[in-house]
């Protein structure tokens, strides 16, 4: 799961998008890098808090004010419909030319999740 950089920092190569497909199964391999002895209820309880909707109905009480503006629901690659024809293209370039190829790259997987 992850690399011990030293006691108070680590690497992963984890994504979002794997967390984000099954929160439980991150929550265990978050927890065995950690060393934590956690259960089954453990898991299913993070997993059952850390979705959108629960995170959201929660956002007045954690956030205040600003929960309903940091709580948009919106989607993978969502970002790319706030940019320009002509930004998308950029991006799409830097991408190429920087990422594709790469082990970062593939993780990023740009041509199913950030292409228009």
């Amino acid at each position: 799961m992850g690399h011990k950089i030293n006691e108070r920092f680590f690497f992963t190569s984890s994504t979002n998008c794997s967390l984000f497909q099954n929160p439980a199964l991150g929550a265990k391999k978050i927890s065995t890098f950690l060393e934590l002895n956690l259960n089954e209820e453990d898991f299913q309880g993070v997993a059952e808090r850390s979705t959108f909707k629960a995170m959201k109905e929660k956002s007045k009480t954690t956030h205040g004010e600003f929960g309903e503006v940091l709580f948009r629901k919106g989607g993978i690659s969502d970002w790319k419909t706030l940019f320009s024809e002509a930004n998308n293209k950029e991006m799409d370039t830097v991408f190429k030319e920087r990422l594709e190829g790469t082990k970062v790259g593939k993780l990023i997987n740009y041509d199913h999740y950030c292409k228009i």
